[in-house]
């Protein structure tokens, strides 16, 4: 909740009494108005005469500065003078105007992102995502070294929840795969014995960026199960910087609140009975036929062989769990350059999803038909499918989703497209260009399956005929179910 500044002080402490305090206090101070009455609160930012204050509980209110002690006025000043200083410091030090007199959780995060030059990767009701692979921008970097991915993640406010810059990793150094449908023709450098000296090299470099500011960082352990792992943190008005080395993993940066850092990472738990009115509620239907889902957030996993953990990432964050592909790619022990075996991923995050109160699901179909993945779908839960994803198969997926735009006549295209589909399936099964995707709707009418492989927007969704799919399929699916 967020008070309007036009309530006079009284009228501030009256509103805030009404909401009951949890026992946390930092950097907090009474703060009174002229004629003594107080509230505790902690500062959070100066603007245009508008101060915005924060109760111990986190609730946030605004306020003209002139409601304040003449006192406090002096001190709103000078901290926001301070706070300036050290936020230029900082921005330069990143090379990037990432940080504001603002606590991290207050920042809009469409304007950050076009402060890091980072491209939209998804939309949903509940939330946005940007990304950039910075490696193919020239001399882009973050605390003085390369990063491979930046992301950046709202709330449906559209304030800024975290950032993860990723730097020399095991599956984007030395990858010469390219993006989307190219990651199959790629493979890994004669580079890759010299990973953990590129990682030791950015974990040096970021963290003397960032102390040569803010001192020396403190270790600390972060995270939950198997993603639990040693970080160095810094915090500077109300933002929490964590750093991470993994050896033969990942380095990795990231910002987020503090108070997020302070909860060890864990994400509130969202109600079964709110999640399933939200899958349901993300269900479309369409005269044609079409059931599709419309809220599964994208992540692209960029020019290596991550389909696994960014889908499997995606699959997480619609069922309201927190994830990150880079860490699902440590925990199911990717290779170089990418390749993930979706069994052992499945089962080292299997506590994780239990500990939100999910349950992870698997099945293997012989032959795929609608019936397998349509009573899930109606329930607004996407599934994850093992497949080929091979020349021929893309081919059809793309032609025939191009071809849907201009459909006048139904029937008609699905005779044509069930013709296509006879004929590709009377070749050999594919045994090459293994993935995995989401199917994340159905057609009856026209037989086909709605498909959504984790290589950016464009590719959010695909259709396919069932026959098609059933010919490249390797009969896999997972599912995490509230």
């Amino acid at each position: 909740m967020k008070l309007r500044y036009s309530l006079k002080f009284g009228q501030l402490l009256l509103a805030l009494a009404l909401i009951s305090p949890m026992a946390h206090a930092d950097n907090f101070r009474i703060y009174k108005s002229p004629d003594g009455e107080g509230v505790k609160a902690s500062f959070q930012g100066l603007s245009k005469g508008i101060v915005t204050l924060r109760r111990e509980d986190g609730k946030m209110f605004d306020m003209p500065l002139d409601l304040l002690s003449a006192e406090d006025q002096q001190y709103v000043k000078q901290l926001g003078e301070r706070l300036a200083s050290e936020s230029a410091a900082l921005n330069q030090a990143a090379g990037k105007d990432i940080f504001t007199q603002e606590t991290f959780d207050l920042m809009d995060a469409e304007s950050l992102a076009q402060r890091l030059k980072l491209k939209q990767e998804s939309q949903s009701k509940f939330g946005k995502s940007w990304r950039l692979y910075a490696s193919f921008v020239k001399g882009y970097r973050l605390f003085g070294a390369m990063p491979y991915s930046v992301a950046l993640y709202s709330d449906e406010q559209g304030k800024a929840t975290s950032i993860s810059i990723v730097y020399a990793n095991k599956g984007d150094f030395a990858s010469t795969a390219g993006f989307a449908e190219d990651h199959f023709k790629g493979g890994v450098s004669e580079e890759e014995g010299s990973l953990q000296a590129a990682m030791d090299q950015d974990d040096q470099t970021v963290s003397d960026a960032i102390s040569s500011i803010l001192g020396k960082g403190a270790e600390e352990r972060y995270g939950e199960g198997n993603t639990r792992r040693k970080i160095v943190r810094w915090d500077w008005n109300g933002n929490a910087i964590l750093l991470s080395n993994e050896p033969g993993e990942y380095v990795s940066l990231s910002i987020i609140s503090s108070d997020t850092a302070d909860a060890g990472g864990k994400s509130t738990r969202i109600k079964d009975s709110d999640l399933k009115a939200r899958l349901l509620a993300s269900i479309a239907r369409e005269k044609n036929g079409d059931v599709y889902l419309t809220q599964i957030p994208m992540v692209d996993q960029g020019p290596k062989g991550y389909c696994v953990p960014a889908t499997f990432e995606r699959a997480m964050r619609t069922m309201g769990i927190d994830a990150d592909m880079y860490l699902l790619a440590m925990v199911g022990g990717s290779s170089a350059g990418g390749g993930t075996s979706v069994e052992k991923l499945l089962e080292n995050v299997r506590s994780q999803v239990y500990r939100k109160g999910r349950r992870p699901k698997d099945e293997h179909v012989k032959n795929l038909k609608i019936r397998d993945v349509k009573r899930y779908i109606d329930e607004g839960i996407p599934v994850m499918w093992t497949l080929c994803s091979v020349k021929d198969y893309n081919k059809v997926a793309n032609e025939d989703t191009q071809a849907r735009v201009a459909v006048k006549d139904w029937q008609t295209y699905a005779a044509t497209i069930a013709e296509t589909a006879k004929t590709v399936a009377k070749q050999d099964k594919p045994s090459e260009a293994y993935h995995i995707c989401m199917i994340v709707g159905y057609n009856e009418a026209t037989n086909e399956l709605a498909v959504s492989d984790s290589w950016g927007p464009s590719y959010e969704r695909r259709w396919v005929p069932v026959g098609v799919a059933d010919w490249a399929s390797n009969g896999g699916l997972f599912m995490i179910l509230p």
